[in-house]
């Protein structure tokens, strides 16, 4: 699950993580703390020139009766509604840190978790975009969705789902065009990597919680 996130690191450094260097001018990009899904947030992709650029996208597909803003993992590959865009509109999304809401019984506070890669800020998480018909302007955006998948040994105590992290090594690969798409990069994040914060209990209820379910 993925439906809270922080990014605090400035174009540069986003640039510099993931090696983008066209664009960068026109780009203006503020930290933001607490980033929920229906906002514009910069994403790395390849362009039409085949170079890596960082693009503003929504994340989140709309349809009439939810917001996709996370994709499972698990049969992506052959999903009907997200086939196509793990094939040919692969993306990452920089972050410095995501939040998870721990499971508590009905109406009780949720103990909230940031979730982070010490050394690794910030790092990759695995997306797909997809093109959404604004009914508002009738423009075509470019929305996308962050990957999830089962939690590791760290995470499980808090949620049985969480964001799908790249390594560095592999977001060339994760980005290239190919011919089979690069469902083996999906994989598990390793506890040992990551560190789980608790920074408040939160009177969320359980319906706000399952809004940031996996789709």
């Amino acid at each position: 699950m993925c439906g809270r996130y922080r990014r605090k690191s400035d174009k540069q450094r986003i640039a510099d993580a993931f090696a983008v260097s066209a664009g960068l001018e026109e780009l203006d990009l503020a930290p933001e703390d607490d980033i929920a899904p229906g906002s514009i947030q910069p994403v790395v992709a390849i362009n039409q020139d085949g170079a890596r650029q960082i693009e503003l996208m929504r994340w989140g597909f709309k349809l009439p009766d939810r917001l996709l803003f996370n994709a499972r993992s698990e049969g992506i590959e052959n999903s009907k509604f997200w086939k196509d865009s793990f094939e040919e509109r692969r993306c990452i999304v920089p972050a410095d840190a995501v939040f998870e809401w721990q499971q508590a019984d009905k109406d009780k506070k949720k103990p909230k978790y940031e979730i982070a890669i010490p050394g690794q800020e910030p790092f990759g998480m695995a997306g797909v975009w997809k093109l959404w018909k604004n009914p508002k302007t009738d423009q075509w955006e470019r929305t996308f969705a962050v990957i999830t998948g089962e939690s590791s040994e760290l995470v499980q105590p808090i949620h049985d789902r969480m964001t799908t992290f790249l390594q560095p090594r592999d977001y060339e690969e994760y980005l290239a065009s190919a011919e089979r798409p690069p469902i083996h990069l999906l994989r598990i994040l390793p506890a040992g990597k990551m560190r789980a914060r608790l920074i408040e209990t939160t009177p969320i209820t359980n319906k706000q919680v399952s809004l940031f379910d996996s789709q």
